[in-house]
């Protein structure tokens, strides 16, 4: 399964995010990812400490993308073996064939793979294929956030500030977008971004804010390894 990379705007368009018009949130501006540079919006400049941007796993993986490489012990570790098929399944999901290609991406996102657990919380959260399900929904959105998937950052912060699937928790929905936005360029996403993030911290108690920024500091993505193809049953390849 490749990187399926939607950017904000994409998931505003699939109604992921409807409250708000782009990525949204105001505080202090955050450093870009690796390569960019970003000047400081001066209206922000001195309120909460930036969220470093953890660098790529492999050299070459960007850091936006949902999918990224494990290494332990030197040896890398990819989800590629594991992705027969999926280029099909997409197909048919980009088609509005859930029937046939979610169960797919559900047997990815059991063993861990990023992009379909993604996918499999914006599947419940619609109801495409499966039963709408907000629970379910912020269950797969939050597991890919885990794991560094760009994508379900502020979709996994809505959840969290609107209360679908969970009760309202603003300060996890502060962590999220402040860590969605630490890996925007600057310019409008990230504003909007930002604006986001504070328009939930208008809502907490400096004390909230300030665990919220600690929890946001001391993120670090948790990779699942992609297991061997022999820890697979025989049939895990076949169409549903």
């Amino acid at each position: 399964m490749k990187n399926r990379f939607f950017p904000f705007s994409a998931l505003i368009a699939l109604g992921m995010l409807p409250m708000v018009p782009a990525f949204a949130q105001q505080a202090t501006p955050l450093p870009p990812p690796p390569g960019m540079t970003a000047t400081p919006a001066p209206a922000a400049e001195a309120q909460l400490a930036p969220v470093p941007v953890p660098p790529a796993p492999v050299a070459g993986d960007d850091p936006r993308a949902c999918k990224h490489t494990k290494v332990i012990d030197g040896i890398p570790y990819k989800w590629d073996k594991l992705e027969k098929g999926t280029d099909e399944a997409w197909q048919a999901y980009m088609n509005g064939d859930y029937v046939s290609s979610v169960p797919v991406f559900a047997k990815l996102a059991d063993i861990g793979h990023p992009v379909a657990q993604r996918l499999m919380g914006v599947a419940y959260f619609f109801g495409q294929g499966v039963p709408l399900d907000y629970v379910t929904s912020l269950t797969w959105l939050e597991k890919a956030a885990m794991q560094g998937c760009f994508e379900a950052y502020a979709a996994t912060a809505q959840m969290y500030e609107s209360g679908k699937g969970t009760m309202p928790d603003l300060g996890k929905a502060y962590m999220w977008y402040n860590i969605a936005a630490s890996y925007l360029p600057q310019g409008k996403d990230r504003k909007d971004m930002i604006d986001r993030r504070e328009k939930v911290a208008g809502a907490m108690t400096p004390a909230q804010i300030e665990a919220a920024q600690k929890r946001s500091l001391q993120f670090k993505p948790v990779l699942v390894t992609p297991p061997d193809l022999s820890e697979l049953p025989d049939d895990f390849f076949k169409k549903p």
